[in-house]
């Protein structure tokens, strides 16, 4: 497996990112799954093992919301690979009650952006030594200004809100990441996608959803199928700061930007994470 591109894969155990490590497999990738269940990610491995090479996957178990957690995945994936052609950034749940983590930050920003962004610049340096290196960052269409005066939603907290507001902060810092850096990360929306991410919305939520997903969801598999044509679409065109939706490019959601937010929102992230060698 040594010519083989090598895949890492955050949420790989459910899902978009289990189908995308199946079909990146089929096509003779080498591919890393990180998952927070130690026995998902055994029976995962497992059960892909099947698709490629025994050497060809490999797992990482981790809670990507903790960001000692993080630093131990990337520690991890670097003790045994030099190289990294695609970075899928994809873990993702949704908190219905605000939950503080252990290193007090609010569990979807920790989850859907500080862990990712943390993870981001820890295999940096391996991303940028990669020809052809690229990241690919999933989000919704819910999209809200971060409250720079309360990180932990203490004043208010509903889980549609903190999704908008980590998923407003994950693009604005893709601006940012590709101004400062050569390796490009681009944004995808994947779509209504039959995963469990909405099963545990309040009602009528939760029926909405079930009902939605009848008429116009689509499988993992064909979402997946998306995921590695965009990955196609970029190594041919070196976009970056792109956003796609299913498997075409489209318009960037509006963020509603004020002047100083991306700056802000760097020097704010950086704040965040130098406990965690940023």
């Amino acid at each position: 497996m040594s010519d083989a591109k090598t895949a890492l894969i955050t949420g790989g155990t459910d899902g978009i990112g289990k189908a995308t490590a199946h079909k990146l497999l089929e096509q003779g990738w080498e591919v890393v799954i990180v998952g927070r269940n130690a026995a998902r990610c055994e029976s995962t491995f497992a059960e892909l093992k099947a698709v490629g090479q025994s050497n060809s996957i490999s797992a990482i178990v981790a809670d990507l919301s903790i960001m000692r957690d993080v630093q131990k995945a990337a520690e991890s994936f670097l003790e045994s690979h030099k190289s990294l052609d695609f970075l899928f950034l994809n873990a993702n749940a949704i908190a219905q009650t605000r939950i503080i983590t252990s290193e007090g930050f609010e569990s979807n920003l920790a989850l859907g952006y500080l862990g990712r962004v943390l993870l981001t610049l820890k295999l940096n340096t391996v991303l940028k030594a990669t020809p052809g290196a690229q990241i690919l960052t999933v989000v919704g269409l819910n999209v809200a200004r971060l409250d720079f005066d309360d990180l932990t939603m203490e004043k208010q907290y509903t889980s549609q809100a903190a999704l908008g507001r980590w998923q407003w902060a994950m693009q604005v810092f893709t601006g940012e990441y590709n101004r400062r850096n050569p390796v490009p990360m681009n944004i995808y929306i994947p779509g209504l996608v039959r995963t469990k991410i909405l099963s545990n919305e309040p009602q009528p939520m939760r029926t909405m959803v079930k009902v939605m997903n009848l008429i116009i969801g689509i499988p993992v598999e064909k979402a997946a199928s998306n995921v590695v044509s965009v990955l196609g679409q970029i190594a041919r065109s070196g976009n970056k700061n792109v956003t796609y939706a299913w498997k075409k490019q489209r318009e960037p959601l509006d963020l509603k930007l004020q002047p100083e937010d991306a700056d802000r929102l760097w020097k704010l992230t950086n704040d965040l994470l130098h406990p965690y060698g940023v």
